[in-house]
């Protein structure tokens, strides 16, 4: 699918879940944006964050990034496992549903900051150029 594919299903959903679409229109808007985002943490999308975990997307698919204080002192310990999408929590997607021009600002932001960073032959950058031209017209 192309990024401007990609962008005209998003202004569709994002109109849908304004109009009320629902929990199932925001499944579907996060397993769209989550082939957008590229691979690793450090340039993952929040999608939700819950006590002591947050659900971001990353080189498509969701992760669940869980940080705890250790039980001996100010040590942190993190946890990252990848999960299904039906597995994000309804209450994670609340923010999606709620909101979706908000998230979908925020996600081209953060698409736009990786882009300015990225590589020109990145295999990502000609998708992520043409979501963001089509997004940036809608």
């Amino acid at each position: 699918m192309s990024g401007e594919e990609i962008a005209e299903k998003v202004m569709r959903l994002v109109a849908e879940l304004r109009q009320g679409g629902g929990l199932e229109k925001a499944y579907e808007l996060v397993a769209l944006i989550k082939t957008l985002v590229p691979p690793g943490v450090e340039w993952g999308f929040e999608i939700s964050r819950q006590p002591g975990v947050s659900y971001i997307a990353e080189g498509g698919r969701i992760i669940a990034l869980s940080t705890t204080r250790g039980e001996f002192g100010p040590f942190m310990e993190t946890r990252i496992r990848e999960i299904a999408l039906r597995d994000l929590p309804p209450q994670a997607l609340a923010r999606v549903a709620k909101d979706p021009e908000g998230f979908v600002a925020e996600l081209a932001k953060h698409l736009d900051e990786w882009r300015a960073r990225a590589s020109p032959s990145h295999p990502l950058r000609s998708l992520i150029d043409a979501f963001l031209r089509h997004i940036s017209r809608g």
